[in-house]
This record gives C-alpha cells, sequence and structure tokens, in this order.
C-alpha cells in the first residue's frame, strides 16, 4: 500500500507541474498574442471606426481605411442633408435624407443593417456640414462597459469573478485527482500483477504465467517475465530430471556393484571352506573370480570418468590435427575385432585431409565406445559401416549397421546412463555408461551427438563442428 501510495503522490505531483507549466504556457502565448495585437491595431487608424474620431474640415482628406477595412463607408452631407460626398464604397440608395430618416439609422432595430455615427463640423464658408458613417453590422459588434462610477457593479463584478476562479480551482483539483487516481490505477494494477507473480516464482510456482492488459512497455515487461518464468519452469524440470536421474544411477551403481561382488563373495567363500576340490574348477572358479573383478574396476573406473567429465572444472584441451587418419587409424584397429566375429566391416573414409580441433583420447573413448557397442550386440553376419563424412561447417562421423536395431522406448534413453542396447544382457561385461560417456566428450567438443533409426538401420551420429 505504501508504494502505491508513493507512486499516485507522484504521479499527482507530476500532473500538478504540467498543468501549471501548461497555463503559464497558455498565458504567455496570450500575453505575447495581445501584445502583438496592440502593437499591430492599438496605436493604428483601424480604431477610428466613428464619425467624431475622423471628421476634419477638409473632409476630402478625411482616413477612411479603417472602416473601408470593414466595408463601411463615409457620407458628408451637406445642411440640407443632401449627400455631397462619398469615401468608400456606398452599399444603400440614399442621396438625401429627411431627419426622421436620420434618426432612424441610430434606432436598435434588427432591420437595421448598418452601425451609423454622425459629426458636424463648420465649412470655411461657416456652414454646418455632417460627417456620416455607416459600417455592416455583421463586421462590428456593440458591447457596454461599467464606468469607475458604477461601484456596485464593479463589486458584483469581482464578486462574480472570485467565485468563478474558486469553482475553477475546485474543478482543477478534482481533475488533477480523478487523473491521477486514474492513472495510477493503470500502472499499480499491472504492478499488482507481477509483484504477484514474484512472489509465485519465489514459492517454486514456476508454471504460473502473467495475463494482463497495459500499456507497451509493461506489455513487454510481461513477456519477458513469462519468458522467464519458462526458463525457470525447464530448468527446474531438468533439475528434477536430474536428481531422479542420479537417483537411478545410484540405485543401477548398486545393482551393479552388489551382483558381482555377491558373485565374488560365494566364489571365495566355497574356495575357503574346501567346497571346491577339483584343480580344474578351482581354476575356472579362480577365472569368474578374475572376470567379476574386472568387470567391479570397469565400472568403477567409468563411473569416475562420467563425473569427471560432467564436472564444469575438468581439463579439457584440443589440438588441430587430421580427422581423416585419426579415423582409419580407429578403423584399423577394430577390423579384425569385427573380422573375428564375422561382422562385415565397412569404412568410408575421403582420402584428403580434414584438420580441426579436437581432443584426441576422449574422442577416441567416445567413438570406440559405439563400435563397440556395434560389435557387442550384433550377431554374425551384420554389416557395419564406418563413415566420416566433411561438409561445410562440420564434419560428420556415423556408425550405421543393420543388426538387431534399437526399439523405440530405448531410443529416448539410450544416451542415459545404465542403459543397454540389450536388457536382456547384464552380465556380459558391459556397464552401461558407455554412450553416456560419449554424449558427454561430444558435448565437450561442442558438438552433437544422435541416434537414427528412422531407416530401419541403427545410425549414431557424430557432428564435430570446425
Amino acid at each position: 500500500m505504501a508504494s502505491k501510495n508513493k507512486l499516485a503522490k507522484n504521479l499527482i505531483k507530476n500532473y500538478v507541474f504540467f498543468s501549471i507549466t501548461t497555463g503559464m504556457i497558455i498565458f504567455l502565448l496570450l500575453v505575447i498574442f495581445n501584445y502583438r495585437l496592440l502593437n499591430e491595431f492599438g496605436d493604428s487608424d483601424f480604431t477610428k471606426l466613428k464619425a467624431s474620431e475622423i471628421v476634419q474640415q477638409n473632409y476630402v482628406d478625411i482616413q477612411s481605411e479603417a472602416i473601408e477595412k470593414v466595408h463601411g463607408w463615409i457620407e458628408i452631407l451637406d445642411d440640407h442633408l443632401r449627400v455631397i460626398y462619398v469615401k468608400g464604397e456606398k452599399q444603400d440608395i440614399f442621396l438625401s435624407y429627411t431627419e426622421k430618416e436620420i434618426n432612424r439609422q441610430f434606432y436598435d432595430l434588427d432591420d437595421n443593417l448598418y452601425h451609423a455615427t454622425l459629426a458636424p463640423f463648420k465649412t470655411k464658408d461657416g456652414r454646418t456640414f455632417y460627417c456620416f458613417v455607416k459600417i455592416p453590422k455583421k463586421y462590428l459588434s456593440t458591447s457596454f462597459q461599467f464606468s469607475h462610477e458604477s461601484k456596485g457593479f464593479i463589486s458584483i463584478f469581482w464578486k462574480f469573478l472570485l467565485q468563478t476562479l474558486a469553482l475553477c480551482f475546485l474543478l482543477f483539483i478534482i481533475n488533477v485527482y480523478i487523473h491521477s487516481i486514474w492513472t495510477a490505477g493503470k500502472i499499480t494494477s499491472p504492478l499488482r500483477y507481477i509483484s504477484e507473480g514474484i512472489r509465485n516464482i519465489a514459492n517454486g510456482q514456476f508454471y504460473k504465467r502473467l495475463h494482463f492488459k497495459s500499456n507497451y512497455e509493461l506489455q513487454q515487461l510481461q513477456e519477458q517475465f513469462n519468458i522467464m518464468a519458462e526458463k525457470l519452469e525447464e530448468a527446474e524440470m531438468e533439475k528434477k530430471q536430474l536428481e531422479e536421474s542420479k537417483q537411478r544411477m545410484l540405485v543401477d551403481i548398486s545393482h551393479d556393484l552388489k551382483t558381482p561382488i555377491t558373485s565374488i563373495q560365494g566364489y571365495i567363500e566355497a574356495l575357503q571352506r574346501g567346497l571346491i576340490t577339483d584343480e580344474k574348477k578351482k581354476k575356472s572358479t579362480l577365472d569368474l573370480i578374475h572376470t567379476k573383478t574386472k568387470l567391479v574396476t570397469s565400472l568403477i573406473e567409468d563411473v569416475f570418468e562420467l563425473s569427471k567429465l560432467e564436472s564444469p572444472d575438468y581439463p579439457f584441451t584440443k589440438e588441430r590435427s587430421d580427422m581423416t587418419e585419426f579415423i582409419r587409424q580407429m578403423a584399423i584397429e577394430f577390423y579384425y575385432s569385427f573380422k573375428e566375429k564375422n561382422i562385415n566391416f565397412h569404412v568410408d573414409i575421403p582420402e584428403e585431409e580434414i584438420i580441426i580441433s579436437f581432443n584426441h583420447k576422449l574422442l577416441y573413448r567416445a567413438v570406440s565406445n559405439i563400435l563397440s557397442n556395434a560389435l557387442t550386440y550384433n550377431p554374425a553376419g551384420t554389416s557395419v559401416l564406418f563413415q566420416l563424412k566433411e561438409e561445410n561447417t562440420y564434419v560428420r562421423i556415423s556408425v550405421i549397421d543393420n543388426g538387431i536395431g534399437i526399439s523405440d522406448s530405448l531410443k529416448e534413453k539410450i544416451f542415459e546412463p545404465f542403459v543397454r542396447g540389450d536388457q536382456s544382457r547384464k552380465s556380459d561385461g558391459g556397464t552401461g555408461l558407455g554412450l553416456t560417456i560419449s554424449k558427454n566428450i561430444i558435448k565437450k567438443h561442442g558438438g552433437q551427438i544422435e541416434l537414427d533409426t528412422s531407416m530401419g538401420n541403427t545410425v549414431f551420429q557424430i557432428i564435430l563442428f570446425k
């Protein structure tokens, strides 16, 4: 509430300041306008519209410019009220007047089309002539003013003026208040929604969004707030998924360690109690113990390697080298392993050099994990293609096979820890961390790794940008 009052007060102050400055500007402009008007017309002949102001003995030289500007004219009447001289454009038909007709020109009647003024003057020979001025009413208006003798009227005037000023001030205050409250409402209502949204974010309710109508700036703020809330919601979901993944990983590690360790304990206990006396069986048992310990060691090493890769402090360096030669050496190394299992191993590598930056040791681990899976899980007679292609901005390493394939349900989580392509094979020496490690290695390189089974084959692709 304090913030709302503060905002309302500021708006009132701003509006008052705006109103006062606007009034001052208008007043100043009126003063300037009045000054220019008076300067232009105040001392000029424009105000000389009455016969008494312009009459002179030499009537030919009478100044008629101001009268003619308002489409009036001057008539000079002799002592018999005959028109003997006209200055300006005469608009009636009178060439002489009777006293009654002269008097009628001054009647306040609607059918009288002209304002008339009459002033007598003496000619050089002593005769009495008249200066008669006529101006169309549509160009002039008459008004009455109180003189300084009319004190009662003056007091009434000041009373009305003060009442009017008081009413004006009251209406101004009401206008300021209504305008300020209305303006404050247009701002504080969206701010109230925003405050509520921030409170929801603070309480972990990232799924809630802002929905209000306001001006452009606050609408932009609403859009950015909703984008932030959406990203926070995604981050929270990723965090939960990561926690669930870590929890599942701990369970899987416990399970995968418990199984071989339990077997090792059983075999050792049998040997200690002398339950195995035959030398061949003893040797076979020791070989099984050795195999199980290797599996435990491999699992621990993979977990340790994965934890290092996921650490932001992991020392990671790259050097520029020939990717073609790197893939060629790996193909040679795996060729005989595929041949021994009777798997058709094909290599598609360009002849020219492809120089990019990569970490030899880690990239070897990432690619060998994929090749090892193709070798381990596919039966004899499978065809495996090991391919390297160069594009404009990246190189693509592909391992393609037409073997047992990967189900759609497994495809979505194949890169998660402890997921195996063949779920029925838990004791084949694999740790289920190979593809997870490969994904983290490629991520360290700033590249991408993906699985595509849309064409019927199993296609692992690694993209490294140049």
